[in-house]
Formats: structure tokens, sequence, C-alpha cells
């Protein structure tokens, strides 16, 4: 791959996509580390399996631009 078609791949992608993929890894390991966590024990046991489920995708971690 030349340097031409390198510059032309970069431009296609998406800007903010770094933002997206940082607050989706964040995200998944925050719920990652929840699902192995004493509080996740807890929420089963106070809403069941599948309303703690429905909770835990809610969480989301998101990247703010700083000041």
């Amino acid at each position: 791959m030349g340097k031409g078609a390198r510059i032309k791949r970069l431009r296609r992608k998406p800007k903010g996509g770094l933002k997206k993929t940082v607050s989706d890894r964040m995200t998944s390991n925050f719920q990652k580390e929840l699902r192995n966590s004493e509080l996740w024990d807890q929420m089963v046991a106070e809403f069941g399996e599948e309303k703690a489920e429905q909770i835990l995708k809610e969480c989301k971690a998101e990247v703010k631009p700083g000041d």
C-alpha cells in the first residue's frame, strides 16, 4: 500500500471514532468488573437475573473532552 492510499484510508475514518472506541472499551470493562463483584450478587438477589442484566446493559461509560 502506497502513501497516497494510506492517506485516503485515514481520511475516510469518521471523526470521533477514537472516543467511541475508548467509551466502548471502558463500558465493557466496567460491566465485566461489575459482573465479577459482590454487588452483582446483591443485584441478582434483589432484582433477579434478567432485570440485573438489563440494568447492567444500561451502565455505560462516556468520554468527554477535557477543559
